[in-house]
């Protein structure tokens, strides 16, 4: 976990930004997790405020309050150099986010509450009860760059004086190495090999997700006239699992992960209906080059079919996602990946037609994931056209297609994999869903 402690002095205003929109308009879904006994009946069973931030605001400060009046104002750190002008409370708010890094997963609300409180423990903050500390924990959406997070918001003063934050930053760093080892959740987050190794920052989804929405606006008025509060929901609409450089890059991270070699990982990358292009060592013509040493990099190109283009570089994937990194895991022929980065380069038809990703002992869940998905998109064009003679005719055409780029790509006409297509169809009920 990533800790970022901050300090200050307005519990009102630091609420009323994590529960708004954010900076850049990220935030989303926000809701309390998790607060001290003296808070929680602030908040619904939703976790929305159900009174105004300067109601939480006192309340997290009433034990502040307490001590001013006992001439006990300042936190213990801000008593000399650091508050030259001894200013009453200042500093008295202590926050700190928590993330998860961006590609290795997604904790849901339950975990964590177990994982602040285990944390405020650590870090000597709780102890026991904790009844004699306010405090409140706050999630919404991803950050800008990706990372499932929460937000802790701590008053320094307790009901028996104030907490010292003395090296608090060092310890928020042991911390959180010893909830790694220590907590299940976290270390199979950190030890599972076959988590994502891509990232994508907000701006980049913000850009797709407002072409997206502008894209799709179907209304009578132009959407740049738009309120912003309503172009910014539409644009919020657009899931981030639908940002093509995320969905590209699992998508060409699953093809590099299922192949054994470098022209079968070029293979399968095309056969996902990408481009994939390589960069040449400095001084190395397009034509010219006869060794995959050559080849010092790639890049993917994607167009959807509304008009979109996208194109990620390979360490815009990952660190693991380079090219000098995936041939490490990679073995086979130099001379059959020259000639599949010759037939990408010059957009051919790939040059081996019988490769190990048509072997269909060696099929990936992934080419599972696709070739149902295709088989049953099929069959329900088939089934909602029944009674209609061309639009039947037509999609039995197409279906009939499909399956032979299928068999084509896939190999999936050799035994033992076939289909059955009338047992496909009957499978689809009335909604298009299959039973």
């Amino acid at each position: 976990m990533i800790p970022n402690i901050t300090r200050g002095s307005d519990p009102a205003g630091l609420l009323r930004y994590l529960f708004g929109r954010g900076r850049a308009n990220e935030h989303s879904d926000q809701h309390m997790v998790c607060a001290s006994p003296g808070l929680t009946d602030c908040f619904d069973l939703n976790g929305q405020p159900v009174t105004s931030f300067e109601e939480i605001a006192r309340r997290l400060d009433r034990w502040y309050q307490r001590l001013a009046r006992d001439g006990q104002p300042m936190p213990p750190d801000m008593r000399g150099k650091r508050n030259p002008g001894r200013v009453a409370g200042k500093d008295r708010i202590w926050h700190c986010s928590l993330a998860i890094k961006a590609g290795q997963g997604i904790m849901d609300d339950q975990q964590w509450r177990e994982l602040v409180e285990d944390y405020l423990s650590r870090m000597n903050i709780l102890d026991g009860s904790g009844s004699d500390v306010r405090w409140v924990a706050v999630r919404h959406g991803l950050s800008k760059n990706g990372n499932d997070h929460i937000h802790v918001v701590v008053d320094l003063a307790t009901s028996s004086g104030w907490i010292n934050p003395f090296h608090d930053r060092i310890i928020a760093q042991s911390s959180c190495r010893a909830m790694e080892r220590d907590r299940p959740e976290l270390a199979s987050l950190l030890d599972d090999p076959k988590r994502s190794m891509t990232t994508w920052e907000y701006r980049q989804w913000r850009r797709w997700a407002t072409w997206k929405a502008e894209h799709d606006w179907a209304g009578s008025e132009p959407f740049d006239s738009l309120a912003q509060g309503t172009r910014d929901a539409l644009i919020n609409r657009v899931s981030a699992e639908t940002m093509p450089r995320l969905s590209l890059s699992r998508l060409v991270e699953a093809c590099a992960r299922t192949s054994r070699s470098e022209d079968e990982f070029i293979r399968r990358v095309r056969r996902e209906g990408l481009m994939i292009d390589p960069r040449l060592r400095k001084g190395v013509r397009e034509g010219g080059f006869t060794s995959p040493d050559q080849v010092v990099g790639y890049r993917i190109t994607w167009r959807s079919s509304d008009g979109w283009k996208e194109t990620i570089n390979a360490f815009s994937m990952g660190s693991g996602m380079t090219l000098k990194q995936l041939r490490q895991g990679w073995h086979g022929s130099d001379s059959a990946a020259v000639r599949e980065w010759r037939a990408a380069m010059e957009h051919r038809r790939p040059a081996i037609d019988d490769g190990r990703e048509k072997d269909l002992s060696d099929i990936s869940s992934m080419d599972v994931t696709t070739i149902l998905d295709k088989a049953f998109r099929i069959a329900r064009n088939v089934k909602d056209t029944e009674g209609d003679g061309p639009g039947y005719e037509k999609a039995l055409r197409d279906g009939l297609k499909e399956l032979g780029l299928l068999e084509r790509d896939y190999g999936i006409g050799k035994a033992p994999m076939s289909f059955d297509t009338g047992a496909i169809i009957n499978s689809v009920d009335d909604t298009g869903l299959t039973r």
